[in-house]
């Protein structure tokens, strides 16, 4: 698992322009912890940070193998997940809670802890399909589901991962092997967000998976932009 913080900055960020902490010590005393989805990096989110606050990213479940010192030295960390993030963020909150890292809150975002599930995640079949077939081509039909219309797609290829496909289908086939050896956690979320409109995370198995947490049905696609920006924007 990769992490990368960023700092607000003062003058314009931009994904060839990060403001990376990840060697340096943080005055902030508040982190937004993000573990976002499968085939991400830290450049869709590189305009996050606010003031006051620090932002980490975490992505590529090849391993769920994490730094933990880039987490000390904060007196609030609140968390959220999206996607697949959910379910890599369920696997290591318990270790860090347990270590009493000073974790506030935790938010799930059109996820699950099931990833590939037939009732509560991603459908076994359309998993193995997604592996099996994964092409620059199959790549671009995912993310067009993913973003919901066009236009969002092309506003996610703007700032788009810098990951190749090598890199993506090394980490969908981690993500297989370890959510096949490993059983969800007994983790609890504060809350989730399920989208009616997710054509990756099903709302119907989103909702069967989140039965026992305060959760929350709202219209949007499997990439909520607003929606983040609203949520890890908050100090």
């Amino acid at each position: 698992m990769i992490f990368k913080k960023i700092t607000h900055a003062l003058h314009p960020v931009n994904p060839d322009n990060l403001v990376s902490l990840n060697n340096t010590i943080s005055s902030n005393k508040k982190l937004v912890l993000f573990f976002v989805g499968w085939g991400m990096d830290e450049h869709l989110f590189s305009d996050y940070a606010r003031s006051g606050q620090d932002l980490m990213i975490a992505y590529d479940y090849s391993s769920l193998t994490l730094d933990e010192n880039l987490l000390k030295g904060y007196e609030e960390i609140r968390v959220f997940a999206w996607s697949m993030g959910v379910w890599a963020a369920s696997q290591v909150l318990p270790k860090l809670q347990m270590q009493h890292y000073p974790i506030s809150t935790c938010t799930a975002i059109n996820g699950t802890p099931f990833p590939i599930d037939d009732n509560r995640g991603i459908p076994v079949q359309v998993f193995q399909s997604t592996l099996n077939t994964l092409s620059e081509k199959t790549l671009d039909k995912f993310r067009l589901r993913m973003c919901g219309s066009r236009e969002m797609l092309n506003h996610f290829l703007a700032k788009a991962p810098r990951r190749d496909i090598a890199s993506l289908r090394t980490e969908l086939t981690a993500i297989e092997e370890q959510a096949t050896a490993q059983s969800a956690t007994a983790f609890q979320w504060d809350e989730a967000y399920i989208g009616n409109d997710d054509r990756i995370f099903s709302p119907e198995n989103q909702q069967r998976a989140w039965a026992h947490t305060p959760h929350k049905c709202v219209d949007m696609a499997h990439y909520p932009e607003k929606l983040f920006k609203q949520l890890l924007q908050e100090i």
